[in-house]
């Protein structure tokens, strides 16, 4: 028996349709790639939650859960209404779960969770790759910002070419998904 047996209906939902919501909120912080955008986005969110559902070596928790979240692809229409509870819902989820799961398990979700909304995040270059100056000098100086903090603290960091495609409001996105997990953003 899995953790997701132990959960109400009604709970079990809420926790397997957040990997999916993650993503897609995500790719819906930023819509000014249009069209294109959102449909890379959600091919990478496709694959991502597909390729989670075969990682046997990885995390229980998050295979049941990524196994449990593709097969009821069927109502992830459904699961796209309401996205800006996204934050509050995750909170929710990992208060849910901490009674539940090992704290192991619990950090590995929340790292798969991250993972899902970067890898929409880096999907699609919204901006184009000419800015006006004041913007992109901001965009460098935040990147190098951040790059220093990452080396001070001993902790990876994203490319520079990484840190372009995602952008401003994506980043702003995944920072604020970092704080509800309780995690950080790189």
């Amino acid at each position: 028996m899995n953790f997701l047996d132990q959960v109400t209906r009604q709970q079990r939902t809420q926790i397997v349709s957040l990997p999916y919501r993650v993503g897609l909120w995500i790719s819906e912080s930023d819509t000014s790639g249009g069209e294109e955008s959102g449909a890379k986005e959600m091919k990478a969110l496709a694959s991502i939650l597909n390729g989670y559902t075969e990682d046997v070596f990885g995390s229980e928790v998050v295979q049941y859960v990524m196994s449990e979240t593709v097969a009821r692809k069927s109502e992830w229409k459904e699961w796209g209404k309401n996205l800006d509870r996204v934050p509050d819902e995750c909170r929710h989820v990992l208060d849910m779960m901490e009674e539940r799961v090992d704290p192991k398990e619990l950090s590995a979700f929340k790292q798969h969770l991250m993972e899902i909304g970067e890898a929409v995040a880096l999907a699609f270059r919204e901006y184009g790759r000419t800015m006006p100056i004041k913007e992109k000098l901001a965009t460098y100086a935040a990147y190098y910002k951040g790059k220093i903090a990452a080396l001070l603290q001993k902790r990876p960091y994203r490319s520079l070419q990484q840190f372009l495609n995602i952008s401003a409001t994506e980043r702003y996105a995944l920072s604020t998904l970092a704080k509800s997990l309780g995690t950080h953003y790189l």
